[in-house]
């Protein structure tokens, strides 16, 4: 059996950010934080016997602002995942964190508790962007914040960053990105502000000067050259790391590898069947404090016929630099890779898609158009 990821969703935030379409909540008295915690520890407990015999090798701890929880809460829920899964010796424990919410305290426990990367969302270091963007802290609390890391001896600190903010220009970006890079950390993600519905800058966004698509372009591009010099590989469309150092959760997402998801709003995927919970956490709490399970929102009604199964692995291989393998494709499927994806050859020829190491794979340019050059092929079908 293979290994299993875990996700743990942390809902809550000091305040959500103006560009933010995830499931979180504001302030919550401590109490309220402390019954969903109870009600996660008892979900982890029950799908955790109906995984007696898989080992997990990812914990991601997500959000939210995982940070915000105190060192006792971490731990609870941690005692709760060690009791009911058997984590392998390298597992890999991932918690989110905000630079306003990390302290001395947290940094030193997290290292004992066994965590052993942290995500640290930065997105700007310019301060008049964070504000701009609704964010609790500035560029120096983040500085803190990774020192006090540093210290307490985590050294897979990975930094999440945006680009295509309103009235951001190509150097204002790069300007984040080597400021990143004078920290040197093993992992970055770099991410393209879309303005979502259920924002704040959703219902402004007619008043939002963003940059144009030709920009937006000079930035990616910028980016992807400056960290290519810098030695990180860009192995996703949005992430780049230090050799050994891709986020082992993420890939499970993009090789439809098996996870669990607990907590509202979150998904799971078990040997290609997908669900979720509904983006309610007083649903979620209500279920499990009843002594039921809460219900799982199947994300098809009907299974993946065998072309949607083709197609969905071709779209989720082409989000990594390593593209399709056209040898494992075809003794997958046992059917011919150029033969389906006709187009794939006109992409080559004009340098969005290169062929390296018998695999088919998106060059930087063609990451940045790569939603237009699925569509495109898996249209021509």
């Amino acid at each position: 059996m293979k290994d299993l990821g875990l996700y743990i969703h942390i809902p809550f935030c000091v305040k959500k950010c103006n560009y933010c379409d995830f499931y979180s909540l504001g302030c919550v008295a401590d109490e309220g934080i402390e019954r969903y915690i109870d009600c996660l520890c008892l979900h982890i407990g029950m799908e955790g016997k109906n995984y007696s015999n898989r080992r997990v090798d990812s914990v991601f701890f997500g959000g939210g602002t995982p940070s915000i929880l105190s060192v006792e809460q971490i731990k609870k829920i941690l005692n709760a995942i060690r009791h009911s899964f058997h984590l392998t010796e390298d597992c890999e424990i991932t918690i989110e964190a905000n630079p306003g919410t990390l302290t001395e305290e947290k940094a030193e426990s997290y290292k004992s508790l066994g965590i052993n990367r942290v995500s640290i969302g930065l997105q700007s270091a310019s301060d008049s962007e964070l504000r701009m963007l609704g964010r609790i802290h500035t560029f120096e609390d983040f500085q803190e914040s990774y020192r006090l890391l540093s210290l307490a001896g985590i050294d897979n600190i990975s930094v999440d960053i945006m680009y295509a903010l309103p009235n951001q220009k190509t150097d204002d970006f790069i300007k984040t990105v080597d400021k990143v890079c004078e920290f040197s950390p093993e992992h970055i993600s770099a991410y393209c502000l879309k303005i979502e519905e259920n924002t704040y800058f959703y219902k402004i966004k007619d008043t939002l000067s963003l940059p144009d698509e030709d920009e937006q372009y000079k930035m990616y591009i910028s980016l992807c050259d400056r960290l290519e010099k810098m030695g990180y590989e860009q192995y996703e469309i949005s992430n780049f790391a230090k050799s050994g150092k891709r986020s082992k959760h993420n890939m499970k997402y993009w090789l439809s590898l098996d996870y669990l998801g607990f907590g509202p709003a979150s998904h799971s995927c078990i040997e290609g069947g997908r669900y979720s919970y509904s983006e309610s956490i007083e649903e979620y709490e209500k279920s499990l404090e009843d002594g039921n399970e809460p219900k799982k929102i199947p994300e098809a009604d009907t299974p993946l016929t065998r072309d949607e199964i083709i197609d969905e692995f071709v779209m989720l291989r082409l989000r990594l630099s390593d593209g399709v393998n056209v040898k494992e494709f075809e003794e997958r499927f046992e059917i011919s890779f150029e033969n389906r994806y006709k187009k794939i050859s006109m992409y080559e020829k004009s340098g969005y898609i290169c062929k390296k190491n018998g695999a088919y794979a998106f060059t930087p340019k063609g990451f940045f158009v790569s939603n237009y050059i699925l569509s495109d092929i898996l249209e021509s079908i």
